[in-house]
């Protein structure tokens, strides 16, 4: 009777591992289909898997130059952005023993004609999406630089750089004769001698315009390359102080020739932040919350840069 008991309940202990074991196979199955129908409902997942999604030819990360970095937008063949970096010891010398000599212009000069630079397109781009010189012959538009070689008058290397072609935007002629070349000047003169260091970021925008009751984008495109010729320009400036307090100011531009006679005023152009976010989809200051009057005076702070 006691082995009979014995047997019974071993027979029942296997039984239940026996059910145990099928339960675990049936959960191990479940969990294998379900990861399938897991990765069958994302379909990006597949998507990047076999095949890739398509990427910008300038690559995501912007280019780099010795004193200067670029965004590039490889659909306009034109920056995004072009930073720079001023600083006073870079553009001026006070010191009788700097050695430093000025730059020879000859050294950028083209070939054809001294009294010209020589651009040269940036080999880092695709083919496809590279613009060069020969998208502005025969058209109305000037070749505009973001970084100025006037920024970099002691540094071969930098100036030269500034006349790669990821650097240039189509002008209208005149442009850069106006309240564009005052800014400029305003940053190199007044800014960069006043200050510890000061942060200019440049760009294009392509702004609406009302057209039989409707609101289009319009711009001009260049040569073979469909080089796209923006409507307005910005510039932000962000401004290290002498104490290390951080300020703003931020422009934009219309990309057009000044009227003659005309009165030119910075302060008129003088936009909001957001506004030139809204207008670039670009958001300036991501990680940072900041703000600012864009007051010439710069009573606003941009505290938390």
């Amino acid at each position: 009777m006691l082995n009979f008991t014995r047997l019974a309940a071993t027979s029942a202990l296997g039984g239940l591992s026996s059910v145990v074991l099928k339960k675990q196979d049936i959960l191990n199955t479940l969990t294998l289909h379900a990861a399938d129908h897991k990765e069958l409902c994302y379909v990006g997942d597949i998507i990047k898997k076999r095949v890739g999604f398509p990427q910008p030819t300038a690559c995501c990360k912007p280019l780099r130059f010795k004193d200067f970095i670029v965004s590039y937008d490889s659909k306009n063949r034109i920056p995004n952005w072009v930073y720079e970096h001023l600083q006073y010891d870079k553009l001026f010398k006070d010191d009788p023993c700097d050695r430093r000599i000025k730059v020879d212009r000859t050294q950028c000069a083209s070939n054809e004609d001294k009294e010209r630079p020589k651009f040269t397109p940036d080999c880092r781009i695709h083919g496809y999406h590279r613009a060069d010189a020969k998208d502005y012959c025969d058209t109305e538009y000037e070749m505009g630089l973001m970084a100025q070689p006037e920024n970099y008058p002691y540094d071969q290397e930098s100036f030269c750089e500034c006349f790669t072609m990821t650097n240039i935007v189509p002008q209208v002629p005149g442009f850069n004769c106006g309240p564009w070349f005052d800014l400029e000047c305003y940053v190199r003169e007044k800014l960069v001698r006043e200050n510890k260091g000061v942060y200019v970021c440049s760009g294009p925008l392509f702004l609406p315009c009302a057209e039989d009751d409707k609101t289009v984008k319009q711009f001009d495109v260049l040569g073979d390359g469909e080089v796209s010729v923006p409507t307005h320009f910005f510039k932000v400036i962000v401004i290290e102080t002498q104490d290390g307090q951080l300020e703003l100011e931020s422009y934009m531009m219309p990309n057009c020739t000044p009227e003659e006679g005309e009165e030119i005023k910075l302060e008129d152009f003088l936009t909001p932040l957001c506004q030139i976010e809204h207008h670039s989809g670009l958001i300036f200051f991501p990680e940072k919350k900041c703000f600012s009057s864009n007051n010439r005076r710069r009573g606003a702070r941009l505290h938390a840069l």
